[in-house]
């Protein structure tokens, strides 16, 4: 009985080791989601690595559109684009984080969900963005 007691004493705390850390993951994705959707790329460049914090600040903040018109409407869809952090989790060998979210787009037809992943990777004590599906 002593051994069982021992046991899940162990297996708790190392799930609750793992669950605060796979939350400061996802708190981190729902920033940089948060920003994303608000088109302020500079933000959620903050969270990611180099090479893609510059394919936000260079290729998609760039982007020239027909109109005013266009451009207020592009925004409005973007803000109005919803997302669900599905599940964090932290990978055992590696220490990564992957977190699964869904993308709600505005004006979508029905549940129309789009599932998606990215991972985190803890760099100089703060989780980074290294990779986006």
């Amino acid at each position: 009985m002593k051994r069982i007691l021992i046991a899940a004493f162990l297996a708790f705390f190392a799930l609750y080791g793992c669950a605060p850390r796979a939350d400061k993951a996802a708190s981190v994705a729902n920033g940089f989601l948060t920003s994303f959707f608000n088109m302020d790329y500079e933000s959620a460049a903050a969270f990611c690595t180099p090479d893609i914090a510059a394919v936000l600040c260079d290729t998609i903040a760039a982007g020239d559109y027909p109109s005013e018109e266009i451009r207020a409407k592009v925004a409005e869809a973007s803000r109005k684009t919803t997302f669900k952090i599905v599940s964090s989790q932290i990978e055992e060998e590696s220490g990564a984080a992957v977190v699964d979210y869904e993308i709600h787009p505005y004006g979508a037809v029905g549940n129309g969900s789009i599932p998606r992943t990215m991972r985190l990777e803890r760099i100089d004590g703060d989780w980074i963005i290294t990779s986006l599906e």
